[in-house]
C-alpha cells in the first residue's frame, strides 16, 4: 500500500511539472523575416557572421491544420513502439531472474562510487525518457496532433512506461526513487525541446556507445560476478556509454564583427559536459578499479554537416536522409568523437556491488 502511494504522489509530480511547463511556454515562433520584399536581410547562427540569406529562404512550419488527421493511426504505432520495448525489456531484465519477498525500496545515492553503476544508470535513464518522449511526441505529430499536445502526451506516455518499469523494479531489484526523478527530468527535457525551438538549436543531451569487453564477453558466455550475466541487456552497458549534454556553439549569438573563419569554425562545434562511468557495469572482473570521469569536451557538430550537405538536394532519399541524420545525431555521438578539454576522476575503493 505505501508502495502505490509514492507511486501516485511521483505521478501527481510529472503532471504537475508538464502543466507548468505549458503555463509558461510561449508559442512557437514564425520565421521572423522574409526575402521578398524585406528591408532588412535575415540573420541566422546557421551561417557564418549572420550573413545574409541569398539562396536560402525560411520555410515555415507546417501548421497543424495542414496536417492530414491520422491521429488514432499514429497512437496505435507508438503502443507498438512501446509493446515492442517491452517485451526486449522483459527478456533483457527480467527472464530468469529471481524476484525478492515483497516490494522493496533502495537507498542508492545518485552518482557514489559505491553504487552498482557509477551513476551512469542515472544519466540513462533521463536519456531514454528524452528520446523516447521525443519519438513518440513525432509520430504523433505527423499524425495529426498539435505540437503542445503531441509533446505533452508523448514525455507523459514515456514517462508512465517508466514508471510501470520501476515499479517493477520493486519487486526484482528495488525500487528506486533517484531513477524516478531522472525519469521525471527525462520526460520534462523531452517536452521542452519539442514545445521550445530555441532551446532545441542550442542544447542536445546524447550518448556516445562502444560496447565494452565486460559486454562482449557476456556473447561468448563470460561473466564476473555471481550472476550470469544478459547479452541482451545492451541498455546496461555502462562501460561502453559516454553521456554529453552539449550546446551548439554555431546557435549561439556572437556579434558581426567576429572574423569569418572563426564563425564558420563554431557553426561547426558543440561544446559541453561530459560523463562516463567505467568498470561499474556489467560486472568486471575482481582486480579492475571502477572509475568516474566528468570532462569539459568538444566534438563536431554532425547535425549541421549533414543539414549543411543535403540541404537543396532534391529527391525523397536526400530529404529522408536528412531527417534520419539530424534525428539520431541529436541523441547520439559516435565513439571517441568527444575531445576532452578538461577533466576530473576518481577511483572507487574497490569493485563496484552487484545490482
Amino acid at each position: 500500500m505505501y508502495a502505490w502511494t509514492v507511486v501516485l504522489r511521483m505521478r501527481s509530480v510529472i503532471v504537475a511539472t508538464l502543466a507548468a511547463t505549458l503555463a509558461v511556454a510561449p508559442a512557437p515562433a514564425a520565421a521572423s523575416c522574409s526575402l521578398a520584399g524585406a528591408a532588412e536581410p535575415c540573420l541566422t547562427p546557421w551561417l557564418e557572421d549572420g550573413a545574409r540569406l541569398r539562396a536560402l529562404q525560411p520555410v515555415a512550419a507546417e501548421p497543424d491544420h495542414a496536417r492530414a488527421d491520422h491521429r488514432v493511426r499514429s497512437l496505435a504505432i507508438v503502443g507498438g513502439v512501446y509493446v515492442t520495448f517491452m517485451t526486449w525489456a522483459h527478456f533483457a531484465w527480467y527472464r530468469d531472474v529471481q524476484s525478492l519477498r515483497g516490494f522493496e525500496f533502495s537507498h542508492e545515492s545518485y552518482f557514489g562510487l559505491e553504487t552498482y553503476a557509477g551513476g551512469a544508470d542515472k544519466l540513462g535513464h533521463a536519456w531514454a525518457n528524452l528520446v523516447l518522449g521525443r519519438v513518440s511526441s513525432r509520430l504523433l505529430r505527423r499524425g495529426g496532433w498539435d505540437q503542445t499536445t503531441a509533446a505533452v502526451l508523448g514525455g507523459s506516455l514515456a514517462w508512465t512506461l517508466f514508471l510501470f518499469v520501476e515499479y517493477k523494479d520493486g519487486f526484482v531489484y528495488r525500487f528506486s526513487p533517484g531513477d524516478e526523478v531522472m525519469n521525471t527530468a527525462g520526460a520534462v527535457m523531452a517536452v521542452l525541446l519539442e514545445t521550445q525551438p530555441r532551446l532545441d538549436d542550442l542544447l542536445d543531451f546524447r550518448v556516445a556507445y562502444a560496447p565494452s569487453d565486460e559486454y562482449l564477453g557476456l556473447w561468448r558466455g563470460e561473466y564476473h560476478g555471481t550472476k550470469k550475466g544478459n547479452s541482451l541487456n545492451i541498455a546496461e552497458d555502462y562501460s561502453g556509454q559516454t553521456y554529453f549534454l552539449a550546446l551548439h556553439l554555431g546557435a549561439v549569438p556572437r556579434p558581426r564583427s567576429t572574423p569569418r573563419a572563426v564563425a564558420t569554425a563554431l557553426d561547426y562545434l558543440d561544446l559541453g559536459v561530459a560523463f562516463e562511468a567505467r568498470k561499474f557495469k556489467p560486472d568486471a572482473p575482481p582486480d579492475a578499479i571502477p572509475t568516474q570521469k566528468l570532462f569539459v569536451g568538444v566534438t563536431v557538430n554532425l547535425q549541421r554537416v549533414f543539414d549543411r550537405a543535403l540541404t537543396g538536394q532534391r529527391g525523397r532519399g536526400a530529404r529522408v536522409g536528412r531527417q534520419v541524420a539530424h534525428g539520431v545525431f541529436e541523441v547520439m555521438s559516435p565513439p571517441y568523437t568527444i575531445l576532452p578539454v578538461a577533466a576530473a576522476s576518481r577511483a572507487a575503493p574497490g569493485p563496484a556491488p552487484e545490482q
